[in-house]
């Protein structure tokens, strides 16, 4: 059966770094997040953003994160795989659970999630008895 978890978000520290790449203003960043709700947690992204034009254009950010803590009451860790994209007017993020990735009482761990605007994360999963 498939669940829904609701939490709140907050970046607690930000490392930016440009990267040097023809034609494209690219960085590599680490954040430090921590979560309050149903997912009581920390965790740890690296990821790598893009602007792949002046003034406007396609932007991209691909990422893995590293979350560990409680989920409804359930402790363990777990990574989540980030892709986005913007084009124009239209934007996509993809947030998916490393299948085989969760540990401790998250083991078996699958499911998707999504940022809202307001900053909560929200993660539907699955996860064995």
């Amino acid at each position: 059966m498939t669940r829904r978890a609701q939490s709140q978000l907050t970046v607690e520290s930000r490392e930016n770094a440009p990267v040097e790449w023809d034609g494209a203003a690219m960085s590599r960043a680490r954040w430090t997040k921590s979560f309050t709700g149903d997912l009581t947690a920390t965790s740890y992204i690296e990821f790598v953003m893009g602007k792949l034009s002046e003034g406007g254009g396609p932007q991209v950010y691909v990422g893995v994160e590293r979350v560990g803590g409680t989920l409804h009451g359930r402790k363990g860790s777990f990574v989540l795989v980030h892709q986005a994209r913007t084009l124009e007017d239209e934007s996509e993020m993809t947030i998916t659970v490393l299948p085989g990735s969760g540990t401790g009482d998250l083991t078996g761990l699958t499911g998707t999630g999504h940022i809202t605007p307001d900053h909560e994360f929200v993660l539907d999963y699955d996860l064995p008895a």
